[in-house]
């Protein structure tokens, strides 16, 4: 493993985040006294729903009726493919945090196509400006120290952009609206796809808002896993993944849209599309997904995507982006052909899941090989590792005083 100063700088900006997300989840908990029914209840929800082509087809069927059109996806090149046809001639696109929308590269292959991506989350719009990869699923930036921030931005806008968090969110916040007035098509993903016809979104910035509104199209980003039976399952799996993504009990917004906007006040008669946008769009993707799940990794989709598992992943503490842990480790494997050497298979990202998705035992099956050695092997690199980014922490702060 090779680490520098800077990446251990990350590295430790990112555990004290962490650290903070722990802290609030210690003092909201008693807030939800229901959680282990609803933690049990979203399992069995999800149990039963990850691989159900009848629910889908449901979904889908019910979402045409409320229309929605529906573009199905099998791969991420189709799925690209359907997307820039979408677009058209626009050369300006504004979309919101989407980790589908990452694991296809949507910003970049877009940007390939000379179409103009603003990233309206503010997290993701630092990412995306300082050309990192995120280290969160729900706080990509927040292994970036807002000095480091503020000199990036600073260059990036070619003004002093002050280091405190409320001078980069307002120089961010300026800049993002902006854009989102020049946009006519926004780009986002789904929380969740309820069965009888609806949509979820979960926001905490508010930027939600404005891209969905934009006034020609509004394209959604959707895996086929995301499907709910209904809007009551889909909101108790908004919550949990607030709590365990962030510490609240509950997040700013939630928005339920079942359809284009519509009118019946004239006459009783049904008139779509009062106000904007004009179209919404679902992009449907499997890309892998039934592949998976045929061969028995339909837990692997459980997964509400709060990334509670990487907060507490001991390795990821110790590697950073080298080894993001718990599922996203296991995903990287199977799709990227990625080592799990790193893997303690310590069982905390199972103790923490919301959905109790059993990790270390999928790793292990994928890792194969002698599991007592693995597990020594796993071990004395963690602690050789632990010790070295240790060692460059102190040799920084020590460098720093000088």
């Amino acid at each position: 493993m090779k680490m520098n100063v800077e990446k251990a700088i990350k590295i430790e900006t990112m555990r004290k985040s962490f650290e903070l997300v722990k802290k609030r989840q210690q003092v909201n908990i008693n807030r939800i006294p229901d959680i282990e029914e609803r933690k049990r209840k979203l399992r069995e929800v999800r149990e039963r729903s990850v691989g159900n082509q009848k629910l889908l087809e449901k979904a889908v069927r019910n979402l045409e009726e409320n229309g929605i059109r529906v573009i199905r996806a099998n791969s991420g090149k189709d799925a690209l493919s359907a997307l820039l046809n979408e677009i058209g001639e626009e050369k300006v696109v504004v979309k919101s945090k989407s980790n589908l929308t990452k694991e296809l590269n949507v910003t970049s292959f877009l940007e390939s196509k000379g179409i103009d991506v603003i990233e309206t989350d503010i997290g993701d719009r630092v990412i995306q400006i300082c050309k990192q990869t995120p280290c969160h699923p729900t706080g990509p930036a927040v292994n970036l120290s807002s000095k480091y921030i503020s000199e990036m931005l600073s260059r990036f806008y070619g003004k002093s952009i002050g280091s405190e968090p409320i001078e980069i969110v307002s120089a961010l916040r300026e800049d993002i609206r902006e854009k989102i007035e020049k946009a006519k098509v926004g780009i986002t993903g789904a929380n969740s796809i309820s069965a009888e016809g609806a949509i979820l979104l979960v926001h905490n910035e508010g930027n939600i808002f404005k891209v969905i509104h934009r006034p020609e199209k509004w394209i959604i980003f959707a895996g086929i896993d995301k499907i709910y039976p209904s809007v009551d399952d889909a909101l108790n799996a908004a919550k949990l993944q607030t709590f365990f993504a962030t510490g609240s009990v509950l997040p700013s917004f939630i928005e339920i849209i079942s359809g284009v906007s519509k009118t019946a006040d004239i006459e009783k008669k049904l008139i779509k599309g009062v106000q904007e946008p004009k179209e919404v769009v679902l992009i449907l993707i499997d890309n892998g997904r039934s592949k998976l799940i045929n061969e028995g990794m339909n837990e692997l989709f459980y997964c509400i995507g709060c990334g509670n598992c990487v907060i507490h992943c001991p390795s990821y503490s110790v590697y950073g982006e080298e080894f993001m842990g718990g599922r996203f480790a296991l995903i990287n494997a199977l799709k990227n052909n990625a080592s799990l050497e790193f893997c303690l298979t310590c069982g905390k990202c199972k103790q923490n899941c919301p959905v109790s998705i059993d990790i270390p035992s999928m790793i292990k099956n994928v890792r194969g090989g002698n599991e007592v050695y693995n597990f020594l092997i796993s071990h004395l690199k963690w602690l050789v590792s632990a010790a070295y980014l240790e060692s460059l922490l102190l040799y920084s702060k020590i460098f720093r005083r000088g």
